[in-house]
């Protein structure tokens, strides 16, 4: 018995000691583009084979990078809310929800310039509905999100 303990002791040892046991990661990068005009504002959101969702923000070019996702299938989403609308909320509130964010350490994107922005249909949003998938590879390759 005493010997059956140290073989499941030392096999529990190596098995939390052996490096790269866990899933392959890659980070996912790629441009957005909406009827062929890049989308300016916002994030991607990537659901990950194992079933974590995973965000990036768009850059003014359409270009972004989600880190760390796992290798595999995926589903992908893409939230574009109007950087210059303004919650109807007293000032109080608003101090409160940035001081909340900046909190969070969850850094604002910058606004794009005015105009260049654009609404998108909302089914893109959730990537659990929004029909985007994609088959991550390690080391990942490019992924153009070609919205219609």
């Amino acid at each position: 018995m005493r010997g059956f303990l140290v073989s499941l002791g030392a096999a529990v040892v190596m098995s939390v000691a052996v490096p790269g046991c866990g899933p392959a990661r890659t980070d996912v990068t790629g441009t957005v583009t909406y009827k062929g005009k890049s989308v300016v504002y916002g994030t991607v959101s990537v659901v990950g084979s194992d079933q974590v969702t995973y965000y990036g923000t768009i850059q003014e070019s359409g270009a972004f990078t989600v880190s760390g996702v796992p290798v595999g299938p995926v589903k992908l989403g893409v939230f574009s809310p109007d950087p210059y609308f303004e919650p109807p909320i007293s000032a109080a509130e608003k101090a409160r929800h940035e001081e909340a964010r900046r909190a969070s350490g969850v850094p604002v994107p910058p606004k794009p310039p005015k105009g260049k922005w654009f609404r998108l249909p909302g089914k893109y949003a959730d990537p659990l509905t929004s029909g985007l998938t994609a088959e991550l590879t390690n080391p990942g390759s490019p992924i153009d999100l070609r919205l219609d």
